[in-house]
């Protein structure tokens, strides 16, 4: 199998929401280096300057679980949500699902799709509409996706459009309980 964890990267997330996001997706990490046949990729979004990036920081199939410890440490969060500009930047990066391999997409975030590319306004009803249409390309691929709403910031978007930008599979959950987060993961894993 193979997983792609990508994380909300912006301002709205710095601080303890994103230091619980690290210890919970480093916990996934870890626990995935430890399984035979899966591979796990970690990617940062955020924006700088005016452009959208996404900073694809760890994979199993080239890198050692040595990188996530002296690397990680030194990544923060700070500027706009990009969502899902940087989706479609990475889809020849995710693995798409054949019938030997199973792929699953990890989103962590808490905001609504927001930057302003130069020339360019990303953001409101068209920026959920096309962060929905990103995520139904992955569905499409075999892709299984599972979002986690992180809840409480101050520039955190609804639930409501949380959910229509990531449908059924969108969860809120408290990153710091990894109980709960453990069962979403398992089920999703289980599901065929």
């Amino acid at each position: 199998a193979n997983v792609h964890i990508t994380i909300d990267a912006s301002g709205s997330m710095a601080g303890s929401r994103f230091e619980n996001c690290q210890t919970a997706v480093v916990a996934i990490a870890k626990a995935a280096s430890m399984i035979d046949n899966l591979d796990i990729q970690v990617s940062y979004r955020t924006t700088t300057g005016d452009k959208p990036i996404i900073l694809i920081a760890y994979d199993s199939r080239v890198d050692s679980f040595r990188k996530i410890t002296n690397l990680f440490k030194h990544i923060c969060a700070s500027n706009l949500t990009p969502e899902g500009l940087t989706f479609e930047a990475i889809k020849n990066e995710l693995v798409t699902a054949s019938g030997d391999k199973e792929s699953y997409f990890i989103n962590f975030s808490d905001g609504m799709p927001y930057c302003e590319p130069k020339g360019y306004q990303y953001w409101g009803e068209s920026a959920i509409q096309h962060t929905r249409k990103q995520v139904d390309n992955m569905r499409k691929r075999g892709i299984k996706v599972l979002s986690y709403f992180i809840g409480g910031g101050q520039y955190a978007s609804t639930k409501d459009d949380f959910t229509r930008m990531y449908g059924k599979s969108a969860q809120t959950i408290d990153v710091t309980n990894l109980v709960p987060l453990a069962k979403t993961l398992n089920k999703m894993f289980l599901t065929k």
